[in-house]
Formats: structure tokens, C-alpha cells, sequence
């Protein structure tokens, strides 16, 4: 009988275990790129960076109403909207942009697993890390060469 519990109680630790290595390693709160956190509005990007250099629609059924607003603001630092709230952030170089946690374009693939763990999943050269509770939102990092090539924090594709 006390082995049967034991088996019991093992069950039961080893299924929290794996329950708690499912969830994410990121804070819905720190999905926050440059600055600006995922849902932030129009107007508050512009406050922070000013008018971008050029704005594109873009049509996708995966946006709300099937489209979005990018701003485009140059050396590969956009900004994409939905209903008027950052949607997601996307950085492919060098330029000074960095998550929350200090990670930007160049950093060591270590750093990144230093900083945010064990990625949830790789697809391919991408590092994808979820939001708490919200699978559909987080971080993606492509690593190329040992080290972070692009960060895109929003929507997970």
C-alpha cells in the first residue's frame, strides 16, 4: 500500500513538473522591444520615436479585420499595428533596439539563453519564446552564426 502511494505521489510531482516546464519563460509584461510594449498605442510610439519614414498596409487574414499598419522607420527597426496597437516589433540590424532584458541584433545565442532560458521551441534557425498564457504572442529570435540576427516581439508565426 505505501509503495502504491508513493507511485501515487510520483505521478502526481512528476505531472506538475512537466506542467510548469510547459509555461513560458516570458512575462506577457516583458514583451517590450525599444521601448515599446506589445498593445502600446499609435500615439505613444510616436511619442517615443516621432513620424516614420514611410507607412505600408498590409493584408493577412492572421490580423484582425485582415489588415495592418506597418511604420517603417528604417535600418530594419518596423512597427506593426492592428486597430491601432502595436501588434508586433521587428529588428534585422544593429541598430541600438533591444528588448527589456538587454538583447539585441549581434547578441551571443548564449547571453539570449542566459537571459530568457531554454527557448519553448526551434523552429528551424528560430528561438521562440511565449508570453505567459498566451501562446500566440512573445519573442522570436533568428540565430545565425551563434548569435541574434532578428527579434521580432508580437504575433508568433
Amino acid at each position: 500500500m505505501f509503495s502504491y502511494g508513493k507511485q501515487i505521489a510520483c505521478l502526481a510531482m512528476g505531472a506538475v513538473l512537466i506542467g510548469g516546464a510547459a509555461e513560458a519563460a516570458v512575462p506577457q509584461d516583458a514583451l517590450v522591444v525599444g521601448g515599446i510594449e506589445y498593445g502600446a498605442s499609435e500615439s505613444y510610439v510616436r511619442s517615443v520615436y516621432g513620424a516614420p519614414r514611410e507607412v505600408e498596409t498590409k493584408f493577412n487574414p492572421v490580423y484582425t479585420g485582415g489588415q495592418a499598419t506597418e511604420w517603417e522607420y528604417g535600418n530594419d527597426f518596423d512597427i506593426v499595428f492592428v486597430d491601432g496597437a502595436v501588434h508586433q516589433v521587428e529588428i534585422g540590424a544593429r541598430n541600438g533596439v533591444q528588448t527589456a532584458a538587454n538583447i539585441a541584433v549581434g547578441t551571443d545565442v548564449n547571453a539570449l539563453i542566459a537571459t530568457y532560458g531554454q527557448p519553448d521551441a526551434i523552429r528551424g534557425d528560430k528561438y521562440i519564446y511565449f508570453a505567459e498564457g498566451n501562446t500566440s504572442i512573445g519573442f522570436t529570435f533568428e540565430i545565425e552564426n551563434g548569435r541574434v540576427d532578428e527579434i521580432r516581439m508580437g504575433l508568433i508565426r
